[in-house]
């Protein structure tokens, strides 16, 4: 049963375009004999129940039916996986190159200088996006992949050659970060083409190899270091990334018609108050995420204990965020994606606050918040990418995307420098009670978010 009721004021123009459907697709009414009823809304829906309702846009174009599941739907799945494992889980893994740096060929840089190094891989890594996004929306990924695995392979046999600083920025941090910027911006603006109800489960999916890549690259740079030296460990995790690339360019495809949007920046984008919300609050969390990831070793080795451990930290870390990212796919498709990233975001400053903060300088306690923290955390970077998908229409996902990373590469950018300069000025103490800060802030950008998807009229119930 359908009802559509006739505006009387201009601003109904803009719900035109929104589709408000049953069950849990959209927002769901009972009669008075308790039965489900769908509603096309076409003015702002002042008479909501209060009851759970689940916020979303469809375009109301034929083609923007998602298959949901399926062989080839989880193949493209799969293919994400190893692109993101490749280009995140090597982001992930940054405090490693960081520590190694300062004792080996940059031992006569500060921490602060050296950070500036894998802070303009991420920032590269992420800026770009805005460029790219929009070439996918247009050309699909095979050609964004091949010139991705081209470049990011090409940059890490660069850096085994390099010595000086400004090799490794260039090598490392520009072609490198480029390279990862082509991956990881198609491995997950493909994810959205083929998932919609189910798409926080895919994308945590896909996101998932981005914390086990965090695992792996973490140990293989460490045992290489220690067996194979520099140069050789650094073509090994070329080939590994090479034949991961391999793998997501064979899985991964775009679904719908190919949009005709231009590589430029769309500002407008701005102008959808959701947007704008969850674009800032995505700056505060990979802020602070970067900072966490990078400085982590580092601060372990500050406290005492031995390189070793602070891998081992690392690795817990990332173990927990990769099932962190798994569990919180699922139960935000359940519960609402913005709805999850809030908890989620507060159970990680409740970590940082409850745990690190006053017990960081014991063993256990590392521990301890290395797996709090790491299954808060997977939700950080993977439901983000879900949250900008959840208020977008399929065809403007891949641009929104990129704009949005535009505006948070600066965060990267400047994420480990900060934390570098005050452990060396402050103490690890301020940074991390910096880091905690930062988190908090997060947590109230994503509630403005959501406080926006409803018309600034709150409902504690609704499944957003």
């Amino acid at each position: 049963m359908a009802m559509e009721q006739k505006p009387d004021h201009s601003v109904a123009e803009a719900w035109r375009s929104m589709d408000f459907h049953g069950l849990s697709d959209g927002c769901h009414l009972d009669d008075s004999h308790g039965t489900p009823r769908t509603f096309t809304i076409v003015e702002p829906p002042a008479q909501l129940s209060t009851d759970t309702s689940t916020f979303h846009i469809r375009d109301p174009a034929l083609h923007d039916v998602f298959p949901d599941g399926g062989a080839r739907s989880w193949f493209v799945v799969l293919g994400s996986f190893f692109l993101l494992m490749s280009s995140y889980g090597m982001m992930n893994s940054t405090g490693v190159l960081q520590s190694y740096f300062a004792s080996h060929q940059l031992a006569d840089y500060s921490s602060s200088i050296i950070g500036w190094i894998p802070g303009l891989f991420v920032f590269c890594g992420l800026s770009l996006s805005a460029q790219i996004g929009p070439l996918f929306d247009r050309y699909g990924p095979t050609g964004i992949l091949i010139a991705g695995t081209a470049c990011y392979v090409a940059g890490l046999l660069l850096m085994a050659e390099c010595r000086l600083y400004w090799q490794f920025i260039l090598a490392f941090g520009v072609l490198t970060g480029t390279g990862a910027a082509l991956l990881s911006t198609a491995a997950m603006a493909a994810v959205p083409h083929w998932f919609d109800r189910r798409v926080g489960a895919a994308m945590g999916t896909a996101m998932a190899g981005a914390g086990l890549g965090g695992v792996v690259f973490p140990w293989v740079l460490r045992t290489g270091f220690t067996n194979l030296g520099f140069k050789w460990t650094i073509r090994l995790v070329a080939l590994i990334v090479a034949i991961m690339c391999a793998l997501g360019i064979a899985f991964v495809r775009s679904r719908l018609p190919r949009g005709q949007s231009k590589p430029s920046i769309n500002l407008r984008a701005f102008q959808d108050s959701r947007f704008t919300w969850l674009t800032i609050g995505t700056f505060s969390l990979e802020l602070e995420v970067f900072a966490c990831l990078g400085l982590y070793p580092t601060y372990a080795v500050m406290q005492g204990f031995s390189t070793t451990t602070s891998i081992i930290l690392l690795s817990i870390l990332n173990v927990f965020s990769t099932i962190g990212r798994l569990i919180a796919g699922t139960i935000a498709d359940k519960y609402g994606r913005i709805n999850t990233q809030v908890g989620l975001i507060t159970l990680g400053a409740f970590s940082i606050f409850a745990i690190w903060l006053p017990f960081g300088h014991r063993l256990v306690g590392l521990y301890l918040f290395s797996g709090i923290y790491g299954m808060a955390s997977g939700s950080f970077l993977s439901l983000a990418p879900a949250c900008i998908g959840q208020i977008s229409r399929a065809s403007e996902v891949g641009g929104r995307f990129g704009l949005c990373y535009l505006a948070v590469s600066f965060a990267t950018l400047i994420s480990i420098p900060i934390g570098g300069e005050m452990i060396e000025t402050v103490g690890t103490h301020a940074m991390v009670g910096f880091l905690g800060g930062v988190l908090v802030v997060a947590m109230g950008l994503f509630g403005m978010a959501r406080w926006s998807c409803l018309g600034y009229r709150w409902r504690w119930h609704a499944k957003i």
